[in-house]
């Protein structure tokens, strides 16, 4: 027992964005839209018609899904154009575009993979988006191109001595919660955000999801600091939650995934919805008992692997503390955890502070339960994982600290 001391798009498809939405983003938001600057790149010879319009960008870039090895750039504009990031770690010498299957992607939302990073290295960047006109077999149309502002990252680096990252969840559609929380992260540089889901009520549409999480995230966070993002039950309800892997999937379009950040070893696990398929709401249109039988295949896979052994600590960041709805098959999550000696579970959903003990649920770990207005402060070296919860106002709700412990 631990020693616990209390202390691509989306495939390209696009939809259209209305600027009436801009009036329910706060200033940093529009700050970020200002820096955008338009530029001519065709001159008067282009073969193919040039007009001379330019894109806006109406959600400014954010950081998804950072690696040791890449990073996953989001943003939108107002009308249609396709994507591209300049990036280096010297000079804006490199070029990644938003593409599938040989063709640029072409709409207003605009997702673009960096790989080939080195580990540890701050890079800068720039987005741009060039105005498409009229997609034609022979000459399409175009327009100019809307350049974002300069702007900074840098990648994890497993080998680093610390670590060190925040967790929000829960925050429903709530913009003011939104800039509450990160408005605490701004104060403190963080590797990155956790944010573990629930971030709508459910799910409406694109205009809905840019509102009233992606957009005002991506403003708060500045285009440096990156988001780690883990579905939650919320995410699974209403017409456009078919729609939301393009959006929020990590890099290989799956929302479970690994990543590692110096000294700690973080697997991210969709727990799923909190009913079972047949519950009546659902009008038999969910399948989780698959899903999340396969999802056990993976974590089980996950923690086999020998990252999980030689790392100092392991840390699962999930939605729903008990795992959510698995078909009777809770108890098999706990036992695979415990097997694999994790150090921490960190998970949201009940939206107030719990701190469930090893023992209390057959979990030989500690499980961290951050509440609706809290974020959760975690920082590590090869020697102990230290927390700190802390509510919106910056006051101290809890703090406890993980000693490392001997791994077979």
């Amino acid at each position: 027992m631990p020693d616990v001391r209390k202390l691509k798009p989306a495939r390209g498809w696009s939809r259209r964005l209305v600027l009436a939405g801009l009036l329910s983003l706060a200033l940093p938001a529009l700050a970020a839209t200002h820096q955008a600057t338009p530029a001519r790149d065709d001159d008067a010879n282009a073969p193919y018609k040039v007009w001379d319009v330019t894109p806006a960008i109406t959600m400014p870039p954010l950081l998804l899904d950072v690696s040791a090895s890449s990073v996953v750039v989001e943003w939108m504009t107002d009308s249609d154009a396709d994507g591209s990031v300049r990036y280096g770690e010297r000079a804006l010498d490199h070029t990644a575009v938003a593409e599938h299957d040989g063709l640029l992607d072409v709409g207003t939302f605009h997702r673009v993979l960096i790989d080939g990073l080195e580990p540890g290295r701050t890079y800068q960047y720039q987005v741009a988006s060039r105005r498409v006109v009229v997609v034609k077999p022979y000459w399409p149309e175009r327009g100019n191109t809307v350049r974002g502002e300069t702007l900074r990252f840098t990648t994890l680096d497993p080998a680093h001595a610390v670590a060190r990252f925040a967790v929000i969840t829960d925050t429903h559609e709530q913009v003011s919660r939104i800039h509450s929380l990160l408005g605490e992260v701004r104060k403190t540089p963080e590797d990155f955000v956790a944010h573990l889901g629930d971030a709508v009520n459910w799910a409406a549409s694109e205009q809905q999801l840019k509102d009233r999480f992606l957009a005002p995230t991506a403003a708060d966070l500045g285009g440096s600091t990156p988001l780690l993002y883990v579905h939650g039950n919320h995410e699974y309800r209403g017409p456009f939650a078919r729609q939301l892997g393009p959006y929020l999937h990590a890099q290989d379009d799956r929302y479970d995934y690994v990543r590692d950040d110096g000294p700690l070893h973080l697997i991210a696990v969709d727990t799923g919805e909190d009913k079972p398929d047949d519950t009546e709401v659902y009008a038999g249109l969910d399948d989780l008992r698959d899903y999340r039988r396969e999802g056990l295949a993976r974590f089980g896979q996950t923690l086999a692997a020998p990252r999980t052994r030689t790392a100092p600590f392991t840390v699962i960041l999930g939605h729903q503390p008990d795992w959510g709805w698995t078909g009777g098959n809770s108890a098999k999550w706990t036992k695979l955890a415990n097997a694999a000696h994790v150090d921490l579970f960190i998970a949201g959903h009940e939206h107030v502070f719990k701190f469930i003990k090893p023992g209390e649920r057959g979990n030989d770990f500690p499980i961290l339960v951050v509440g609706q207005d809290q974020v959760a402060w975690v920082d590590a070296d090869a020697r102990t994982l230290r927390v700190r919860v802390t509510g919106s106002d910056g006051k101290l709700v809890d703090a406890f600290a993980i000693a490392r412990k001997a791994k077979p």
